[in-house]
């Protein structure tokens, strides 16, 4: 149907869509997510390292402090270096601002006092880009690295706390390097003055290596302890070059995850490039979503890296969650498509039904009733309306025909009734003349009368067959049933009729029509059909070829046919045969009204029978017709 055609159509369409539509905006919805979280991750490195900075700023104020102090600035003026009042105070400073180590240095940059154990003064630290800077009047905080026999120096227990084995990372460099002793400071060296003279440098800093308090409050203040699933959302890390020193990212045994190192992909693009790289990273066997960017020390050199990072799966859910929504919500936006889709293939497919069925009904000869319209699309209410306006034009066209054909078949039927007689003379004359009653007629006068019967056999058989065709299509083919002996009645009369023409054919017949036979039938009309295939089988039917005319009773019909031989009849004509004014031969052969067969099929099925053919090309044709048998009615007496 038009309408299914239609419906599958547009849901094809709609469907295509909807899936290129669904795949296209779960993407779009995937990017955005992962788009959200990188910025979310970059901003929260931004976060990480104003942390870092700000660290760096207080060490710069609490070194500042110290530097100004007047005690620090007497001592550094007398050059009193070993004033232990001053040291206890420089210690206690050092302890309440959380520093690992501070030192007074000497303008000319030897270390002549360290707060912490073991005290070690006497080496020089002029090589220090901070302490260098600071000696020439200027205050630098950075970030550096410190050699273990620094550390040591320093202060008694830092080398132990930086150093650490460095474990096998899955995705890291290829690395012979088994531990890291080094330590990696937040430092600022700030001169003591004496009004423009620099006349000492007090130095101090912590050690980042195992500074948990560190990451743990960069944590704290970017994630805010936001969780998932029992598991911290957010995790920070300070590498030195590319080892972890300082984390809250956590191993399988809840171990924070140190001397674990960064991937192969990131240390190439920090630590060589310089370049900062947000991505997705498996970071110890959690996928996370990560920020890295490198930490330089006084000098510009990258020396290790700043990582800030958020569990991947939280998003993933997030992302499932919107999936399935936009999914149900695009599922039912398509039904509700496929919904108006079927109603307006319906819309669209019923005046075109409509139509289909109206000319359904004019081809079986029905006039069919107006279509109406449905305002579907105006296209299609032009259509209707135009097939409308074809109807009302075709059936006025009819009526005036058939009106026309009435009186064409009037005319017909007049003037063959009015034939008859002046042709029944003609012909009443003609056999008197052809069996020489009237005088002797020598040779060529014989042969012309006989053309001149033979010629009005063919116009008898003209009347005949048009005044058939006028009462058919009049509607007064009216049937007069009697008794009727075949063989007697009909057969005998017939074959002795055209008894001429099968001598002249020279046709050999066969009578098989057993003389008990009877019929209920119309006399007239039956000896018509006979008279009509017998005809054609004589006059089709080949020189010296057989002639066979045969019955079989029934209990309510006998089945009659008659088959000669002959050229037989074309496939390609057999549809034809039985219509007005067909020929069962081709037409290079002899002619007639090519009405008889049509009249017979009339006649055959106004009795309640059928009327068949068969036929073998250049073998033989075969007429099979039935009419209703006569039954005796029995007396009850």
């Amino acid at each position: 149907m038009l309408r299914t055609k239609l419906f599958q159509a547009f849901a094809a369409l709609v469907v295509l869509f909807g899936m290129l539509s669904g795949f296209l905006g779960i993407r779009m919805l995937n990017q955005r997510l992962i788009e959200e979280a990188q910025t979310r991750v970059r901003l929260d490195l931004s976060s990480a390292s104003s942390i870092c900075d700000s660290k760096m700023r207080e060490i710069e104020t609490v070194i500042r402090l110290a530097a100004s102090t007047e005690a620090v600035v007497t001592m550094c003026n007398g050059r009193n270096w070993s004033d232990a009042d001053l040291l206890n105070r420089l210690e206690r400073i050092r302890v309440g601002f959380g520093l690992d180590y501070l030192d007074v240095i000497a303008p000319d940059g030897q270390v002549v006092m360290r707060t912490t154990e073991p005290h070690a003064t006497g080496d020089y630290q002029t090589s220090d880009p901070l302490v260098g800077s600071a000696i020439k009047g200027e205050s630098v905080t950075c970030i550096s690295v410190l050699s273990r026999a620094e550390l040591d120096k320093e202060g008694e227990g830092l080398a132990d706390r930086a150093f650490m084995e460095i474990e096998d990372t899955p995705g890291a460099r290829r690395s012979m390097k088994r531990d890291e002793a080094r330590g990696m400071v937040m430092a600022s060296a700030v001169p003591v003055r004496q009004g423009p003279n620099v006349i000492g440098v007090i130095h101090g800093g912590i050690l980042i290596n195992r500074n948990f308090d560190l990451v743990d409050h960069i944590c704290d203040v970017v994630f805010k302890g936001e969780e998932h699933a029992g598991v911290p959302i957010g995790t920070a890390t300070i590498f030195l070059d590319d080892c972890r020193i300082a984390t809250t990212v956590r191993l399988g045994n809840d171990n924070r995850a140190l001397g674990t190192r960064v991937s192969k992909q990131v240390a190439d693009r920090v630590l060589d490039n310089g370049q900062s790289w947000v991505g997705n990273a498996d970071v110890v066997g959690k996928e996370c979503i990560t920020a890295y960017e490198p930490i330089r020390d006084a000098n510009r050199n990258v020396i290790g890296i700043l990582y800030v990072g958020i569990l991947k799966k939280p998003f993933d859910d997030i992302a499932r969650s919107v999936m399935f929504r936009y999914l149900f919500v695009s599922m039912f936006v398509l039904l509700v498509a496929l919904f108006l889709a079927f109603i307006i293939a319906g819309r669209l497919a019923q005046p075109i039904h409509r139509l289909v069925e109206a000319s359904k009904k004019m081809c079986n000869g029905e006039k069919p009733v107006p279509v109406p319209t449905v305002n579907s699309c105006r296209e299609t209410d032009l259509l209707v309306c135009a097939f409308n306006e074809m109807t009302r034009t075709l059936a006025e066209r009819e009526h005036k025909l058939m009106e026309l054909n009435h009186s064409y078949m009037e005319t017909l039927g007049f003037v063959s009734h009015e034939l008859k007689g002046p042709v029944a003379t003609i012909m009443n004359y003609i056999y008197l003349l052809r069996e020489q009653k009237l005088g002797a007629l020598n040779e060529k006068q014989l042969k012309t009368v006989c053309t001149i019967d033979t010629c009005g056999n063919h116009i008898v058989e003209m009347i005949r067959h048009y005044l058939n065709l006028s009462r058919i299509e009049n509607g007064e083919f009216q049937l007069v049933k009697t008794k009727v002996k075949v063989l007697e009645d009909i057969v005998t009369p017939v074959l002795d009729a055209f008894e001429t023409d099968i001598e002249a054919k020279k046709m050999r017949v066969t009578n098989d029509i057993n003389g008990q036979i009877m019929l209920l039938a119309d006399m007239n009309m039956t000896r018509e059909v006979f008279e009509n295939l017998v005809h054609n089988a004589i006059k089709y039917g080949k020189d010296n070829g057989a002639l066979t005319l045969s019955a079989r009773p029934a209990a309510e019909f006998v089945e009659f046919s008659v088959k000669n031989e002959g050229d037989g009849i074309p496939q390609d004509k057999m549809d034809k045969l039985f219509q007005k004014f067909s020929r069962v031969n081709g037409e290079n052969r002899q002619k007639g009204t090519g009405l008889g067969l049509f009249i017979t099929k009339h006649i055959v099925e106004a009795h309640g029978g059928r009327v068949g053919v068969s036929s073998k090309a250049g073998e033989w044709v075969e007429f099979v017709f039935s009419f209703p048998r006569y039954k005796e009615v029995k007396s009850n007496e």
